[in-house]
C-alpha cells in the first residue's frame, strides 16, 4: 500500500467565505457556495482562491502540482456535482457551461492496493466542487467564465467513523483459535487494507469482512476501508 501524507486543516482548507445562493436548475447549492467571475489569462487571470487553478487563453481550467483537477461531466448544478473516484486527475479541462469539476490536494489522497485513490472521511479534510454557470463575454469574445464553487467534505457512504473501533475481540468471552467474527459494510463494493499479524486475519465476503482468530496476542490493529472515492481508518482491538 502506498500512503500519501494526509493534509490537515492548515494545508487542506481552501479558505473562502460567502453567502449561499440558489442554483437556477433547482439544485440547492452547498453551504458556503461562492460565485466567481474568472477571467482567463489574457484578461486578468483570476485564480480560483489558493488552489492556483486558472483559465488559460484556450478556455481550459489549468491545474498544478499543488491541486489535482478532475472533470466530472454535465451536471444540473453545483449541488448535483458528485465525485465517485479521484483516480483520474487531469492537467487541464475544457471550461464548459453546465459541467461539474472537482479539485483536491494530492497529499490528502491514499492509494489502496488496487491502485484506487480516496480521501479520508475525517473532519479535517475537504475538497472543492466547481460548476460552470456561464461564459463571460466581451462582445463576441469569450474572456472567462462565471464559476460556482464550494468546499465540501468527502461522502461517507456509510463508512464507520474515522478512528473508531469497529471490532473488539476479548479472549475472556470463551473465544478459541479458528473462531470467526465479522463486521458488515454498507456496500459490497468496498476495499480493505488490514494491518494485522499472525494473531488475526480477515477476508471479504459480500458486504462482510470476516476476521479469523489465528493465535493469541493482544493488540490494536489498523484497518483501512474504502468505498468509491472515500475511505476511513478504524481499529480492531484484541484483548
Amino acid at each position: 500500500m502506498k500512503m500519501r501524507i494526509l493534509f490537515y486543516a492548515a494545508l487542506a482548507v481552501l479558505a473562502f467565505s460567502a453567502p449561499s445562493c440558489n442554483d437556477d436548475d433547482n439544485y440547492s447549492d452547498p453551504e458556503g457556495t461562492v460565485s466567481l467571475n474568472m477571467l482567463d489569462e489574457l484578461n486578468g487571470k483570476t485564480l480560483l482562491e489558493n488552489s492556483g487553478i486558472y483559465i488559460d487563453k484556450a478556455q481550459n481550467f489549468v491545474g498544478n502540482d499543488y491541486c489535482d483537477l478532475f472533470m466530472l461531466g454535465k451536471s444540473g448544478g453545483l449541488g448535483a456535482v458528485t465525485v465517485r473516484s479521484f483516480d483520474t486527475p487531469v492537467t487541464q479541462a475544457a471550461v464548459q457551461p453546465g459541467y461539474g469539476y472537482a479539485a483536491c490536494r494530492p497529499q490528502a489522497l491514499m492509494q489502496f492496493p488496487s491502485g484506487k485513490l480516496a480521501l479520508p472521511v475525517n473532519s479535517e479534510v475537504n475538497y472543492m466542487k466547481l460548476y460552470v454557470a456561464s461564459q463571460l463575454k466581451e462582445g463576441d469574445k469569450t474572456i472567462g467564465a462565471m464559476v460556482k464553487y464550494a468546499l465540501v467534505r468527502p461522502e461517507t457512504y456509510g463508512l464507520p467513523e474515522f478512528d473508531s473501533t469497529v471490532l473488539t475481540v476479548d479472549w475472556n468471552n470463551g473465544l478459541d483459535y479458528g473462531d470467526k467474527l465479522s463486521i458488515t459494510l454498507s456496500d459490497s463494493d468496498f476495499e480493505y487494507d488490514f494491518h494485522g499479524d499472525e494473531t488475526i486475519s480477515c477476508e471479504k465476503k459480500g458486504r462482510k469482512l470476516i476476521f479469523r482468530l489465528e493465535g493469541y496476542r493482544s493488540g490494536v490493529y489498523t484497518l483501512f476501508l474504502r468505498i468509491r472515492g472515500s475511505y476511513t481508518r478504524v481499529n480492531v482491538s484484541v484483548l
